[in-house]
């Protein structure tokens, strides 16, 4: 159910008739994008996810591999001590 792209040697992939850059160290790799339940369309390289597509800008949105906390979440237990 995915749409299978391949990555182009400059590292970008057709995507409704346009060209959204990926990643060099993908070229000649198939990625897949499939569709979330909001809409959106997640990239992959296998199990690893690569980012979004958004496609009013043509290009690929990466998610920060730190994930912000939860509010109400304890802090961490160094923070504010000098080390």
């Amino acid at each position: 159910e995915a749409a299978v792209r391949s990555v182009r040697q400059n590292g970008e992939i057709k995507w409704n008739g346009g060209f959204i850059y990926v990643s060099k160290t993908l070229a000649g790799e198939a990625v897949a994008a499939t569709e979330t339940e909001t809409g959106q369309w997640a990239l992959h390289f296998y199990a690893h996810p690569l980012g979004f597509i958004d496609g009013r800008h043509k290009k690929l949105v990466r998610r920060s591999p730190i994930q912000p906390r939860p509010d109400g979440a304890a802090a961490d237990s160094n923070s504010g001590r000098k080390l």
